[in-house]
């Protein structure tokens, strides 16, 4: 199965192994390698770059496999290069930065099986809670200040509420202007309603958008509480917590600094892990570059201190953590993003296809970007393009504040926001489905699958030649609009090679025509409000009524949508264990079954 063709090579700061080279065989694995999930001829990098566009690393994992039917972990946190026959074409060589050599093999027949056996040694992946999988809303709400300026200033912003146009400044850029600071807490009416962070709740309810979370700081010289004590702030924030959880959204924090107080600290950026979990009811945390530093041990454990809080302080609530620069174990502990990119641009989507496919075979299931980037965008037709493939992903997240327009789903004109929004309910109807092929992610099947896991005898799925089409679970087949191929000024558009598997029909889940399988489509139609999304023909698939929180579905009622054929089957799981529903600061517990 394996066969190193070589002695070991160690010098006082290098160990290289040189492994066969199979011209049949196919590598995956490494972590986070954007642009990438097939290695077969390349050479990836095992270290973190902090390189978030088409061929960075951002989490890296010391961990690859091949088809012949083996892994290897290296057991090591030292940067390694892995050569999948790219300088020779009769071997494979992969080193670390290290005078030692460490390693475990995986054999198994079966590729999930591979995966499984790896998550025997470093950790089932975590199953995030169902209130994940709805959009998140992350920005930071007690920092900077809003001035009123005319129609057409750059960067100016309509708010509703306050029936005018404002601007954001950091404090240090306000200078002598009149500025109106934001907050987590007003009620209507207040000057700085309109700046909080509970008018973004409203404004989600009063457009009918799902959400389910929001991260309401972002560490960076913004808090939580505008009092002059750490309780004063905890307090504040509990306040905000129980008002939004009333309406359906749970409360997460970004963290860039330590997890416990600090006496050097000024108040406002003090963190308190366990007290803001236990009191101010934080249920998600998100983790970044100036808090992981580069990764490895470091960031390892600071994931696994973070999940233990949650866990203790939150009612054994099950963690929703959010990280970056990870290794091997980071699954049991967190999801992962891909760090900062532009969006408005079609490159953004294209390269996270092959990323989120290629971290799913490196043993991490969730996996996440923003919605249209971090920053730039403006873009409405690539908007919605990003809000359609990723209604088939687990985690959205809504970075606003740093781009060139507002990220959230209602930002652009009244057809972009239609068409979020049905998008973002089909995720809410898809919630049961989702949420049970999450759990499938434990026996090695990840949840966004390259083409092989399900469909084995076909050499084409191994390839790049699929690198843009994936399986959402076992039923749906998802072919991304990722680039202008003959797109009119609206948007509409076709996409060409999305390849059926052989051996299966394909519905179009939009229009109900029935594919036989085994055949290339091409100048298949795609208007801007559709994304090319094909049903397995015998599919069972568990949903709900579109909704808007965890808070509206109807468990008295169980739905499914079947697609008669042959004979099939599907688990359904519901259980999410503990939800914490808060009434006028009293908290109860109720069990979701």
């Amino acid at each position: 199965v394996i066969d190193e063709i070589k002695p070991l090579k160690m010098t006082a700061d290098k160990t290289e192994q040189t492994l066969k080279y199979n011209k049949n065989a196919h590598y995956y694995g490494g972590g986070t390698q954007n642009g990438r999930f097939a290695h077969k001829d390349e050479i990836i990098k095992i270290v973190n770059e902090n390189n978030w566009v088409d061929g960075g690393v951002a989490s890296p994992n010391p961990f690859y496999w091949s088809t012949e039917g083996y892994g290897v972990l290296r057991h090591t946190f030292k940067p390694g290069v892995y050569d999948f026959g790219k300088t020779n074409g009769n071997q494979v060589k992969t080193s670390h930065e290290e005078n030692r050599f460490d390693a475990f093999y995986f054999i198994n027949k079966s590729y999930e099986g591979i995966i499984k056996d790896y998550y025997s040694l470093t950790g089932d992946p975590v199953v995030m809670p169902k209130f994940s999988l709805y959009q998140g809303h992350l920005n930071a709400y007690n920092r900077d200040y809003w001035v009123e300026v005319k129609e057409g200033t750059p960067g100016a912003i309509y708010f509703e509420e306050a029936k005018g146009w404002f601007k954001e400044f950091q404090p240090n850029q306000l200078g002598n202007q009149d500025g109106i600071k934001e907050t987590l807490n007003a009620e209507p009416g207040d000057k700085n309603y309109p700046f909080s962070a509970r008018a973004v709740i409203e404004r989600y309810a009063r457009n009918d958008m799902p959400l389910g979370w929001m991260l309401v700081n972002d560490g960076y010289g913004a808090g939580y509480g505008q009092e002059d004590t750490l309780e004063g702030n905890i307090e504040n924030l509990r306040k905000f917590s129980i008002y939004a959880k009333e309406n359906g959204v749970y409360t997460g924090l970004w963290t860039q600094s330590d997890l416990y107080p600090k006496d050097n600290i000024p108040a406002l950026l003090q963190r308190d892990l366990p007290n803001e979990v236990e009191k101010g009811l934080v249920r998600v945390l998100k983790t970044d570059v100036a808090w992981v530093g580069p990764g490895y041990s470091f960031g390892l454990n600071g994931i696994a201190d973070a999940a233990k809080v949650m866990k203790e302080k939150g009612n054994n609530a099950r963690p929703f953590i959010i990280s970056l620069d990870g290794w091997a174990g980071t699954q049991r502990y967190a999801g992962i993003w891909t760090g900062d990119q532009s969006g408005g641009e079609w490159e953004y989507i294209r390269f996270h296809i092959p990323t989120y496919i290629g971290t799913g075979l490196s043993g991490n299931p969730n996996i996440s970007s923003d919605m249209d980037g971090i920053f730039r965008g403006g873009n409405s037709i690539i908007n919605t393009r990003d809000y359609q493939w990723k209604t088939f992903t687990l985690v959205e997240l809504n970075m606003d504040g740093w781009g060139s327009n507002p990220k959230t789903p209602f930002a652009f004109d009244g057809t972009t926001t239609d068409i979020n929004r049905s998008y973002l309910k089909l995720k809410s109807k898809l919630v049961p489905y989702v949420y049970s092929i999450s759990h499938e992610a434990l026996n090695g099947k990840p949840v966004m699958r390259a083409m092989f896991i399900d469909h084995p005898d076909e050499n084409v799925n191994y390839t790049k030649e699929v690198q843009y089409q994936f399986k959402f679970g076992d039923q749906f087949l998802i072919a991304p609009i990722y680039q202008n191929t003959k797109m009119d000024e609206l948007g509409n558009d076709i996409r060409n090679n999305i390849y059926l598997p052989a051996g299966d029909q394909w519905i179009d889940y939009f229009t109900g025509e029935i594919y036989d399988g085994g055949q290339v489509l091409n100048n298949f139609s795609a208007p801007i409000w559709k994304l090319p999304v094909f049903v397995k023909n015998g599919a069972i698939i568990p949903v709900t009524d579109a909704h808007n929180n965890p808070n509206d579905i109807d468990t008295t009622m169980r739905q499914i949508d079947f697609y008669p054929h042959g004979e099939t089957s599907f688990t359904l799981i519901e259980d999410d264990g503990e939800t914490n529903a808060y009434k006028n600061g009293e908290k109860a517990t109720t069990q979701i079954v």
